[in-house]
């Protein structure tokens, strides 16, 4: 068994980083880049029943910018088809809004300050596709996508437990997804 120690320096490759001394706030912190962003893994706590989260900075021209521009969260859908169904009428799905992409949406649930800018993120060529591919990938349970900032995924999986081609993998997707975003 590898120890966290060495898994630490072993996921600090994916992101060409190194792996910080955050412990007042966090027991795991690695920063690098991906794609020519800020990354960053952190955990609370390395073991259970805590999750990893990902993040990726997209704001490398250091507007500092205060607020995000705009501000959307998937989830996936905890209940598909009848139950789906039922489930909408008992209000568990009850802040969804629908994007306008009938296969994302039957996925995955998102959430935003602005529905427009939300539909239109969301139906941008490659954007379904990736958030689809980081969920078979990874099985995420919250992204956060803020314009002008950023993207934030938090895995359920404890750092303790999570694989390296996992994370790679994820990394990968959230690079490609970084730079959509970035573009937009």
């Amino acid at each position: 068994m590898i120890s966290i120690d060495d898994k630490k320096k072993n996921f600090a490759q994916i992101v060409d980083g190194k792996v910080v001394d955050d412990s007042e706030r966090v027991e795991v912190s690695i920063k690098g880049s991906i794609s020519g962003f800020r990354a960053t893994i952190e955990a609370i706590k390395p073991g259970f029943p805590f999750s990893t989260t990902l993040y990726i900075e997209t704001d490398v021209l250091g507007d500092g910018q205060k607020e995000a521009l705009f501000s959307i969260t998937v989830t996936p859908r905890v209940a598909k088809g009848l139950s789906g169904i039922i489930g909408k009428l008992l209000l568990l799905d009850a802040r969804e809004a629908p994007t306008g992409s009938k296969i994302f949406d039957n996925e995955f649930i998102a959430t935003s300050n602005n529905e427009a800018i939300c539909q239109r993120f969301i139906n941008y060529p490659g954007v379904a596709e990736k958030i689809r591919t980081l969920s078979r990938y990874c099985g995420f349970r919250e992204l956060h996508i803020q314009g002008g900032k950023g993207l934030v995924l938090v895995i359920p999986n404890s750092f303790d437990s999570i694989s390296y081609d996992k994370v790679k993998a994820s990394f990968h997707e959230l690079g490609e997804l970084a730079q959509i975003l970035f573009d937009f």
